[in-house]
């Protein structure tokens, strides 16, 4: 794949996936519903060619009121999802107001879902409010900065997650905005591993 990437729009095409096509229908349902949001964690790098499977597609999400949500709920409904963990709309927008995720998928199957959370911490603050565009086959997305996901990944530090990070830095690791990145790992104390697996 070849890329456009000016540190906040990241601009590609490519043979989608299964799970790609699954990522952007539910993202449309999103952004038809005027919410906020970010996707963090796994598919990130999944998008970017990384060749693994992944469970689940981790979003965090602005907060909402009772009427938006509904909106959002109704139409991923209508289009085929259900809550994979709440027993209905109502139980799903308790979860999330008391800081609980909840998760998504088509009817009949539970795996791959969509869990959705509000941010809690500063760092994932920044993902939401500040996120990357990606434009994919022409298809928008939103998701954390890679200078946010590779630290993060090795903070999370299990070998998936660590190859998740090498490989988004053996991409972009001449175009990331290294003050960030080193912000960012100095706050998740992860500075000596970033320095043992060579992402300076």
């Amino acid at each position: 794949m070849e890329f456009e990437y000016d540190g906040k729009v990241l601009k590609f095409d490519k043979e989608l996936s299964d799970l790609d096509k699954l990522v952007i229908d539910f993202v449309g349902l999103i952004n038809k519903s005027k919410i906020k949001y970010a996707i963090i964690s796994g598919y990130v790098a999944i998008i970017l060619g990384r060749s693994r499977t992944t469970e689940d597609i981790d979003i965090f999400i602005g907060k909402v009121d009772f009427d938006t949500f509904k909106k959002f709920f109704d139409l991923a409904e209508g289009t085929g999802y259900w809550p994979v963990d709440s027993e209905s709309m109502e139980d799903a927008f308790d979860r999330l107001q008391s800081q609980l995720s909840i998760r998504m998928a088509r009817k009949d199957t539970v795996i791959p879902n969509f869990e959705i959370k509000f941010p809690k911490k500063d760092i994932e603050y920044m993902s939401l409010n500040g996120p990357m565009k990606v434009i994919v086959n022409g298809n928008e997305l939103f998701m954390s900065p890679l200078e946010i996901q590779i630290p993060f990944k090795i903070w999370l530090g299990s070998d998936k997650d660590i190859e998740d990070a090498l490989h988004i830095y053996e991409l972009f690791g001449k175009k990331l905005d290294k003050g960030l990145m080193s912000k960012i790992s100095k706050e998740l104390k992860v500075e000596k591993e970033m320095i043992k697996y060579g992402i300076t």
